[in-house]
């Protein structure tokens, strides 16, 4: 049976204004392209919910115009839509298409011979992740759209990942870099090994819960510091612990799923204490790297020193946090 990516359309593939039918309002979010792309062996669907039509707001033949924009658009790129499907229905009308109702994957499964349990749905509100659970699909929950909008509802669907783009949802789904993840009980191990090699290895620490721009210049800084970049990450208790009980979004092995994907991070562990000085006197890095909100006086910095190793600071990109992501603050 073949796997599916079944897809939102307002707020995951392009931009909603509120009841976007108009082809010149037509706008593909960041990162929808690459992220397509990525996800080229699965069979892609688009299931959308267009109320605007039961409310009178537009005519199908408007929804169709626009959708047929999009997929030239899509196309372009070597991108294959299968099929959209619709619901026109007002909620108040209790129709059996209008998301999270499993009408329509369960017309895609006999019509192109899907099997869910490897299929995922991607989208902006809690019904797209409730779509997956009804169906036995995986769930990645956007933040764009109206993602922040919607999150607590949609946390509470648990969907396996909370991305804040099209590009790291795809990411996510195609994760294969276990052996990037290393066990707290295997990290003596392997850095014995690495100092056996003569490796100058480099170490960040943080939550790294929903990732963003300003992540990935701190970590391909730091990769830069030496040859071995070994990122520790606060488990899920820790992260409540420094954050707040509604922290983190997602839990600490989906984090550590997404940081390995990155080609400049080599491992990826995660520590349970409130700090990472515990597990930085197992490490005892060369170069520990911080952001320029916490500075040279850094908790991390006595043990760094102690230990004989030095703490690099790099500039932070402003404006990029994961508290933004989630509040648009």
């Amino acid at each position: 049976m073949n796997p599916a990516i079944f897809l939102d359309r307002d707020g995951t593939l392009v931009v909603d204004h509120g009841y976007v039918y108009k082809v010149d309002d037509f706008r593909l979010h960041e990162e929808v392209i690459e992220g397509l792309k990525l996800l080229k062996d699965f069979r892609l669907f688009v299931i959308t919910n267009q109320s605007g039509i039961g409310r009178g707001y537009y005519k199908e033949e408007d929804m169709h115009n626009f959708n047929n924009r999009m997929l030239k658009e899509i196309s372009k790129h070597g991108i294959k839509i299968e099929k959209i499907y619709f619901c026109p229905h007002t909620p108040e009308e209790k129709c059996e298409c209008r998301k999270p109702k499993t009408k329509f994957i369960k017309q895609a499964k006999e019509e192109f011979n899907i099997g869910t349990k490897n299929s995922w749905v991607i989208g902006d509100h809690d019904s797209d992740v409730l779509l997956a659970k009804n169906t036995g699909c995986n769930a990645v929950y956007l933040l764009t759209g109206h993602g922040k909008k919607h999150l607590k509802e949609a946390r509470n669907a648990k969907p396996e990942y909370i991305a804040a783009t099209l590009k790291q949802a795809a990411e996510y789904i195609l994760f294969n870099k276990e052996k990037k993840i290393i066990k707290r009980e295997s990290l003596k191990d392997l850095i014995n090994e690495l100092r056996k090699q003569n490796k100058k290895i480099v170490t960040i620490n943080g939550a790294f819960d929903v990732l963003h721009k300003g992540h990935e210049k701190i970590l391909s800084e730091a990769k830069k510091q030496g040859n071995i970049l070994i990122t520790a990450i606060n488990s899920d208790s820790s992260v409540k612990e420094n954050k707040g009980l509604e922290r983190p979004l997602n839990n600490e092995n989906a984090r550590a799923k997404m940081l390995a994907n990155f080609n400049y991070v080599d491992y990826v562990t995660v520590f349970p204490e409130k700090t990472p000085i515990d597990v930085l006197n197992v490490i005892r890095p060369d170069i520990h790297v911080n952001g320029s909100e916490y500075g040279e006086n850094c908790i991390e910095a006595e043990t760094v020193k102690k230990n004989g190793g030095k703490i690099y600071i790099v500039n932070l990109l402003p404006d990029y946090s994961t508290t933004s992501l989630i509040t648009g603050k």
